[in-house]
């Protein structure tokens, strides 16, 4: 995410100071291959390849769909903007992908949720936005028969930290209801 963000920045730095915008996208290109290979993700191989191409045009190399006659200036800047305009649509499908995974796991967690506290009903009356409240759930998933597929099936899916990530969300979504429904019936019994 925060390399999608450096990426727009680039993006701008071709419209305000041209000049500079493909030593920009290199810099860039280096510092999101050095960030994200430790995700291990095919991204990176994009993010060199690209990067080869880059260089290979500072070098001399013209591509085939880069019209001839330009200045050299011109046809680099013309490479860089193609490959950052590949880049970033790789980069935000991913982000999406990502998104909809979330979205997903999010929904199972929260039917699993829900179980628990059927089974428990005083879950919901001791829910609090905090850390403890998340290994509490956490844990409960993982004893609790009927939610014991779901914990397996997140324990080899995600991260904890996704995992965590996704507890907080809903506990803080369940809280915020829970505050805004006590505040609408106190309202409501005013009114009356």
């Amino acid at each position: 995410m925060a390399q999608a963000m450096k990426l727009a920045g680039v993006s701008n730095v071709y419209r305000t100071e041209s000049y500079r915008f493909v030593d920009a996208y290199i810099a860039w290109l280096e510092e999101a291959e050095k960030d994200l290979s430790g995700l291990r993700s095919p991204i990176v191989i994009l993010l060199q390849a690209e990067k080869s191409s880059v260089i290979s045009v500072l070098d001399g190399f013209l591509p085939n769909d880069i019209q001839a006659g330009k200045s050299i200036r011109k046809s680099q800047k013309a490479v860089a903007a193609q490959s950052l305009e590949k880049v970033s649509k790789e980069i935000y499908s991913k982000i999406e992908n990502i998104d909809n995974t979330l979205d997903q796991s999010s929904e199972k967690l929260c039917h699993a949720i829900a179980v628990l506290a059927i089974k428990k009903p005083e879950l919901y009356k001791k829910l609090k936005v905090d850390q403890n409240c998340v290994e509490t759930i956490w844990k409960m998933l993982g004893r609790t028969p009927e939610t014991i597929p779901t914990y397996n099936y997140f324990c080899a899916k995600l991260a904890s930290t996704d995992i965590n990530y996704l507890l907080m969300d809903i506990i803080q979504k369940i809280v915020t209801n829970k505050t805004d429904a006590f505040e609408n019936r106190t309202h409501s019994s005013q009114i009356c």
